[in-house]
């Protein structure tokens, strides 16, 4: 399978005929033919009761690796996270951003019938209607500007997107988790039927998925006929893979990783840059609601430390912004570093000396528990005291949005404009830090409006600046993101998490 890399671009739009192919197109796509393989048995982390195979509010690395054999979105990201073409052909904006037209490929759901543009339209409006629904839709958020009501269907394969204020992210926007797209009139998600290169097959949440090969999918058949996807801890994880028991396992700890490089029959591989780990202060409470207090911790937090011992060594330290190496990323903002002296007095000038806090965290990362009492030790050298509480691995991500005056989190890539969207609006499903900033909310809007994408990356960094200056995030360190396989594996998946070739199985043969 070849897709090439969209470029972005504008023609004529109103007047004249439609050209598909202007701002973001797709390339011929196809997999070629390929002897069919058996069963195939990859392995993730598990998230116990929580996980869903519901495209709409599944976050959990386990819940992207079932989904996306079942669907397909719009657009997907590449690995420097920017957008390209999936169930869409193209799509183009008008002179101001505020209508965009997005051409359709010639798919099928699993049940035989075409995808038309009526899904898309259905999908949205499943998103946008996330107050009906049990579980919050995380998408709701970054596609807000999606005006429904004057949205249509210009025929079977053409949508015309109407929305409320311009924005030129819009591709990008429609990467976000939750966005892919489910056929019309679709309710019942315990049996799915989607556009993917799998067909559903069963569910048990906590430990198995299997689907089986779609054979009509638009990018070309499987070339495995079973895939099975099961969840399980690290040692689960480690023992499978060295047994023979799993073909593929994702996410092993730096111990893993070397315990496997020994074995003549596992390949490990390492893809940089993947992991992004954090603490996030919750900046609408005390303590953390005084800016100060939170300058203080981004720099009493010894970060070379961290990465040598609770990571074993195994990352590089990070500097407190979102998104090293991908689009729109501040490279020459100076990273803070550890100067305990400087921290003291920023919590003499905020009158925190006497500083103690809860920091919140649970064992769902390689490192989690172990940097949680580091940071606790190096705290304790100036007087800072942290109190660590550990909760269930099972439903931290979902406790941490409320528990705790400190929690911790790891994050794989995502496209800057979505992490802004998604986890710092005021509005944001997912803001771990609890931000409320209108002025920064403001400068986003704005920003999405902007045709220029000079002028639109220079007001990206202004809201790193603030973020970089007074947020609620440390971004402490990345690590890469180890993965191995059986012998006799070919074309196992190696993207960075979250982009489209991670965890992704179809061209997998063994």
């Amino acid at each position: 399978m070849t897709t090439s890399v969209p470029v972005f671009g504008r023609r004529a739009f109103l007047g004249g005929t439609l050209g598909l192919a202007g701002a973001f197109a797709l390339g011929a796509c196809g997999s070629g033919s390929a002897s069919s393989t058996g069963r195939f048995t990859a392995m993730y982390e598990g998230a116990g009761a929580s996980e869903t195979i519901d495209p709409g509010t599944g976050t959990m690395f386990v819940d992207e690796a079932r989904v996306k054999h079942l669907y397909d979105g719009l657009f997907e990201v590449d690995s420097h996270m920017q957008p390209i073409p999936r169930l869409a052909t193209g799509a183009e904006p008008n002179a101001d951003g505020t209508v965009w037209r997005i051409g359709l490929r010639e798919a099928t759901w699993h049940d035989g019938s075409p995808l038309v543009a009526d899904d898309v339209l259905y999908t949205l409006a499943r998103i946008l209607g996330r107050q009906s629904e049990a579980q919050p839709f995380v998408a709701a958020t970054t596609l807000s500007s999606v005006d429904l009501a004057n949205s249509r269907a210009l025929d079977p394969h053409t949508v015309e997107l109407q929305l409320k204020y311009p924005s030129f992210e819009l591709p990008s926007q429609l990467t976000a988790y939750g966005t892919r797209i489910v056929k019309h009139g679709a309710t019942d998600f315990s049996r799915p039927v989607g556009t993917g290169p799998f067909r559903f097959e069963s569910f048990t949440p906590g430990r198995e998925f299997v689907a089986t090969r779609y054979d009509d999918y638009w990018d070309g058949a499987a070339n495995i006929e079973t895939l099975r996807i099961l969840s399980a801890g690290q040692d689960a994880r480690l023992a499978a893979v060295r047994t023979g028991q799993a073909d593929f396992v994702d996410n092993l700890s730096p111990s893993a990783g070397r315990t496997l490089e020994s074995d003549g029959d596992v390949t490990v591989h390492s893809t940089a840059n993947s992991g992004i780990l954090y603490f996030a202060m919750k900046t609408d409470r005390p303590p953390f609601d005084n800016a100060d207090v939170r300058r203080a911790m981004m720099l009493l937090v010894d970060r070379d430390e961290l990465v040598k011992v609770a990571l074993q060594g195994s990352g590089e330290v990070s500097d407190d912004i979102f998104g090293r190496g991908y689009a729109y990323y501040p490279d020459d903002l100076p990273p803070h570093r550890y100067d305990p002296d400087e921290a003291k007095s920023l919590l003499r000038k905020a009158g925190a000396s006497d500083l103690s806090f809860e920091l919140y965290v649970a064992p769902v990362a390689s490192g989690f528990v172990e940097a949680a009492q580091l940071f606790a030790r190096q705290a304790q050298a100036i007087g800072v005291t942290v109190r660590v509480t550990q909760g269930s691995k099972d439903t931290y991500y979902t406790d941490a949005l409320t528990k705790g005056h400190m929690t911790m989190g790891q994050s794989g890539p995502l496209s800057i404009p979505y992490h802004f969207a998604s986890r710092l609006l005021s509005t944001a499903p997912k803001n771990f830090t609890q931000w409320a900033d209108p002025a920064f909310d403001d400068l986003y809007a704005r920003s999405q409006r902007e045709r220029s994408t000079e002028t639109r990356t220079a007001m990206y960094r202004e809201l790193h600046e603030i973020l970089h200056d007074r947020g609620g995030f440390v971004f402490w360190a990345t690590t890469p993101w180890l993965t191995a396989y059986r012998s006799g594996v070919d074309n196992a998946p190696a993207g960075v998490p979250n982009a489209f070739d991670w965890a992704r199985f179809d061209e997998v043969t063994a």
